[in-house]
This record gives C-alpha cells, sequence and structure tokens, in this order.
C-alpha cells in the first residue's frame, strides 16, 4: 500500500464509521500535520534525507541508511530511508481527545479505524481460554475488498436487530 492508496480507501472507509459505531470527529489530513498509524510497506515512497552521519537516528522506527556509490565523495555520502508518517493532505482521519485525568488527542486514518472494528469484530475471542492458543480470525481478511464485504454484513447484522 502506498499513500495513494490509503487516501482511496481512508474516503471510501468514512461513511462506514458511524455506522459501526465510530462517532469520533471525521476530519480531512493537512500538510505535515497528523499521523496515519499504518506501517506504509511499498519502499518506492519512503521518505529519503542525505545526510553526513552513517547512524541511524530513529532506528526503532524502522530507518535504514545506505550509502550509494554514486554519492561517494560528495558532501552528504549517505541515504536515511524511513517508512511515511504523515498522509497525503486530505485523507480523512477520525480522532478525538482521549484519557481522563490527562486527555490527549489520539487520530488515525480512516482506513485504519475500519479495519481494526472489523478485525476485532470478526476474532474468536474463546480461542484465548486455552493458554496455548492465540486468538484468530473466524474468516478471511487479507484484501481491502475482504474488509469492506465484512463491514456490509456487519452493517446489515445491525439493521436486523
Amino acid at each position: 500500500m502506498n499513500l495513494r492508496i490509503l487516501k482511496k480507501l481512508s474516503k471510501r472507509a468514512a461513511p462506514y464509521l458511524p455506522l459501526l459505531g465510530d462517532h469520533r470527529q471525521q476530519f480531512p489530513a493537512e500538510w505535515r500535520d497528523n499521523y496515519h498509524g499504518l506501517l506504509i510497506q511499498a519502499e518506492k515512497h519512503w521518505e529519503r534525507h542525505v545526510s553526513v552521519h552513517a547512524d541511524a537516528l530513529n532506528s526503532y522506527e524502522g530507518e535504514y541508511v545506505i550509502a550509494p556509490k554514486c554519492r561517494e565523495g560528495t558532501r552528504y555520502p549517505y541515504i536515511h530511508i524511513q517508512p511515511p508518517s504523515h498522509p497525503w493532505p486530505g485523507t480523512v482521519m477520525v480522532g478525538a481527545m482521549e484519557g481522563y485525568y490527562e486527555p490527549e488527542w489520539n487520530e488515525e486514518c480512516a482506513w485504519g479505524a475500519l479495519h481494526t472494528i472489523v478485525a476485532i469484530h470478526f476474532t474468536d475471542w474463546a480461542a484465548m481460554d486455552d493458554e496455548y492458543c492465540l486468538p484468530g480470525l473466524t474468516r478471511r481478511l487479507r484484501t481491502p475488498a475482504d474488509i469492506f464485504r465484512a463491514a456490509d454484513e456487519m452493517i446489515a447484522e445491525r439493521c436486523l436487530k
């Protein structure tokens, strides 16, 4: 997934959230102001920064350092590469103040919120009674089409109640 796909999926997922009980505020992302909270695995779209130093500063975030041969002898020989943490402007985000004593703003993209709601609904929590068994999904949720199909079923199930 890249940021363009994330923006399209978030736009498509936004109408599902209120129907599934997520009544957090929906708003468009602004340039370098919001965090999507997902791991973008398409390395073609990772952020690149040149540097004099060879050590990764934020190695816990998955930052990599490379020294390509074409940059030998230049002032900035190293390139730091890391997954993007900011969505494109206009990506639909959901957020709310959370916490009791010290409330903080918590936000995520609409696609991440829908994926979480659907995955929690279709998880077999009864399997946790056995100490050696981890909870598993009760249906296939590998692609965005699977998740939207499951969300449609959840909405139809709510309407019948």
